[in-house]
């Protein structure tokens, strides 16, 4: 019983009975007091060797002493003889071993070479962007030039074939007009084959020629073109037949059934296969086509 008392009297015993009754863990304590879990098993163990220096054993003592509620002043009075004696030299230079925390929240006087460090991030990405955007403008520029040459050497192309294409026209206009002279120099014509009246011939006709039949009374009317029958029929009275002749059309036989009633017309002129006027009805008419 007397070594139980013994026990519990000693400054690490009362500090860790303490520490129970207000049911805080070591952990707990780390994180309140901000002194490492290490230290404060040291203290409870009285291990003061174990701390970093002899100022911070009774600096740490009173803190852990304040913070479960006992009186730290009086206890490291009270335990003065147990604890190690406090000498200025003993005391730790590197505070951020013992209570990294705290210290680094005092500011530190930083040197032009450390903020240049600190900079050289920003700095090195600021330049990667520069040359970044300097590349793509550089694409852009040549690209663009390229298409500006492209365009340019469309747009010659253009207007040489442009140039040409009006040659071109120009000289079909040109032909077309002179062709268009010739041809209206040389009118159609139908003339009869020396004196007879049912032979005739056609020269500077169409390509295709077109002949409309009339007839003012009801009048039976045939059409032969190079031997083979192209139409035949009975007009009425005041009616009328177009017909358009093969473009390979050579001869023609046109046979009226009531010729002096009938008229004939081939591409807009009128072909007169009557000229001496015969009262004849029935007629059979040879047009030969050069």
């Amino acid at each position: 019983m007397s070594e139980n008392n013994e026990e519990t009297t000693t400054i690490g015993a009362r500090l860790k009975a303490a520490r129970t009754a207000k049911g805080l863990t070591i952990d707990d304590l780390q994180q309140i007091t901000k002194i490492q879990k290490r230290y404060l098993i040291a203290i409870e163990d009285e291990q003061f060797d174990k701390l970093p220096g002899d100022f911070y054993v009774r600096a740490f003592v009173k803190q852990y002493a304040d913070t479960v509620d006992l009186d730290g002043n009086a206890l490291l009075e009270e335990y003065r003889d147990q604890l190690p004696s406090v000498h200025a030299e003993n005391i730790v230079e590197n505070v951020d071993e013992v209570q990294p925390t705290r210290v680094a929240s005092r500011e530190q006087p930083t040197s032009p070479a450390s903020r240049v460090r600190n900079y050289l991030p920003t700095i090195i990405v600021t330049a990667i962007v520069v040359l970044i955007l300097l590349f793509i403008w550089f694409m852009a520029v040549r690209t663009h030039a390229g298409s500006s040459s492209s365009t340019s050497a469309d747009n010659s192309s253009v207007q040489v074939s442009s140039s040409k294409k009006k040659s071109s026209s120009s000289k079909a206009s040109s032909s077309a007009k002179t062709s268009s002279k010739a041809t209206s120099t040389k009118e159609q014509s139908i003339k009869a084959d020396g004196s007879s009246d049912t032979a005739f011939t056609l020269t500077n006709g169409a390509d295709k020629n077109k002949v409309v039949i009339k007839s003012t009374k009801a009048a039976w009317t045939s059409v032969t073109t190079n031997g083979t029958q192209t139409w035949q029929g009975t007009l009425k009275a005041d009616g009328s037949h177009t017909l358009t002749l093969p473009s390979n059309a050579k001869t023609v036989k046109f046979q009226f059934g009531n010729a002096t009633a009938t008229t004939v017309t081939i591409n807009g002129k009128t072909f007169n296969f009557n000229p001496k006027n015969s009262t004849s009805q029935v007629r059979t008419i040879t047009l030969t086509i050069k």
